[in-house]
Formats: C-alpha cells, structure tokens, sequence
C-alpha cells in the first residue's frame, strides 16, 4: 500500500471509530436516562402491586362481628380512590369502626389502610359499611378491595398484566370462601381519562373485565361510579363509556355515585380530602341502600 493511500485511510479510519465510540455514548447515555427515569411500565405497575397493604398480624378475627351468622362478600376494584389515598381523618374527629375485611383468604377487622389496596391515607369503606349497619340483606358484610393506584382498564384486562393475575388470584381466594359476593363495586377511570382512552375501547374493557371477574365465579352485579376527575384531563369519553354500559339491558352493570361532582375544596388533586372521603362515602351509601335494605 502507498504512503499516500495510508495517509488518506489513517484518518476515516480514525473518523470511524470516533464515530462509533460516540453512538457507544449515545446509547449508553439514553440507557442510564431511561434507568433514571425508572422501569418499564410492567416494572412500575409490579412496584404499585407490590405496596398493596396486607391484613395486620395483630387484626381481630372477624368472627366476633359475625357472631355465628353467614357473611356476605361486597367487593371494591379500581384504582386510588377506591384504595387508601385519601386524607386521613384530622385528630379528634369521631373514629370509625373497623370492618371485617377478607384479604388472601384470611378475615380479620381493619379500618384504613384497608387490606387489599395501594395507599397509607384514608378510605371511604369504612364509612360505608357503618352508614349501611354492617349489613346487606340482613346478613354481616365482610369487604375485600382489590385497589391499585393509577392502574388503567388495559391494566386490569391485558392478557400478559400483571394486574389481571393479581385479581384473578384474589377472586380465587374470595371463592374459596364460602360466601357469596352479592356487590361489585367499581371506583376507577382517572387514569383512562388521563390516557385519553376512547369510549368504545373503555366500554369494551369494563364489559369484558366483568365478564373475566363473572366466569371466574363472580356474577354479582357491578355498580360504577363516574370517577374521571383529575384536573387538567378531561374524562368525558369515560363517563360516556359508563352511560351507554348501563342503559344495555341486563349488562349486569348498575348506577353508582358520581364522584367526579365532588371538586374542590374537598380534594387536593385528583384525591379526596378527609371531608371529601366523607361525602363519596355518603353517596355511596345512599346509592346501595336499597339493595342493601331488600329482604332475601
């Protein structure tokens, strides 16, 4: 090879590896800033699984609750507001009873954080079990809550979701038990009207997460609330996937509160204050009583 050849190779050889050491760079620099930024989004929804509560060791049994009669199952799913991300309750406010709670399996008498969701702040079970007496057709009510923060409705329905293994695993337990689950109660959609999640493709996930939940031996009916607020996102086509689930004839689905009425200043964001944790109680009281009330 020629002098002059090497000297006009040396330096496209030198350009090249330059080159690829700064692609090298560039890679390794967008590595470290999506480690940075965190996980995938399988690995953030197993972190919000994994700090879902579990029953305290020092729970009492619910059988004193009980008191030799046959409980009946109302179950909660959704996301954050239907978990413990509430306010808590201001010192010196009137307490409110534990409530039995069935949680992998196990019965024991809880209050908030209720065993079975996200959140160390309040909950708006408790509340409800004490405006209904703790009763639902005469017979004691046990809850389970199955309640992860920010999760959206392809969360709970993708095939390979960690979310979906988790309540079906849950939904097992609940039926190993035997009680019968009489409620389903669906506080969720925040997240979706963040996601902008169009209506049919909201309406068709809730019909066929129902149909998952009811074919694992749940047919109870469902009662949904309107829960897409979450300022700035506006959560219509949510709201607009609930309206037509419910006006299709024995969908199984039925009206619940809409907590999206509930503003500010009886939220701080898209959760409730402790006097807005109150109000969403009451409205979901007043919405099951008549189904609670009915004589078997």
């Amino acid at each position: 090879m020629t002098e002059e050849r090497k000297s006009f190779l040396i330096p496209v050889a030198i350009g090249v590896v330059a080159l690829l050491s700064c692609a090298g760079m560039i890679a390794a620099g967008v590595a470290m800033l999506r480690q940075s930024k965190g996980a995938t989004p399988a690995d953030d929804l197993a972190k919000r699984i994994a700090a879902i509560h579990d029953m305290p060791v020092t729970a009492p049994d619910c059988g004193t609750v009980f008191q030799g009669q046959e409980p009946v199952v109302v179950l909660v799913m959704g996301q954050s507001n239907a978990a413990n991300h509430a306010d808590t309750v201001p010192a010196g406010a009137a307490p409110v009873p534990q409530m039995p709670v069935l949680h992998l399996g196990g019965c024991g008498l809880a209050g908030a954080p209720v065993p079975g969701g996200t959140g160390t702040g309040g909950s708006l079970w408790p509340a409800v079990n004490q405006a209904l007496g703790g009763r639902w057709a005469g017979r004691p009510i046990v809850w389970a809550e199955i309640a992860v923060e920010a999760s959206t409705i392809g969360e709970w329905t993708a095939p390979n979701s960690q979310l979906r293994t988790y309540w079906q695993q849950q939904i097992d337990r609940i039926k190993g038990t035997p009680w019968p689950v009489v409620a389903v109660l669906w506080q969720q959609g925040e997240a979706d009207a963040r996601d902008r999640t169009a209506m049919a493709d909201y309406r068709d996930a809730l019909a066929a997460l129902r149909a998952g939940v009811a074919a694992r031996g749940v047919d109870a009916p469902w009662w949904i609330a309107r829960s897409t607020y979450c300022p700035p996102h506006d959560g219509g086509q949510v709201r607009e996937a609930v309206r037509e689930l419910l006006v299709i004839p024995n969908s199984g689905f039925r009206e619940g509160p809409d907590t999206d009425t509930i503003s500010l200043p009886l939220r701080n964001g898209c959760h409730f204050t402790a006097e807005g944790a109150a109000r969403a109680a009451a409205m979901w009281a007043e919405v099951l009583k008549p189904a609670a009330q009915a004589t078997r």
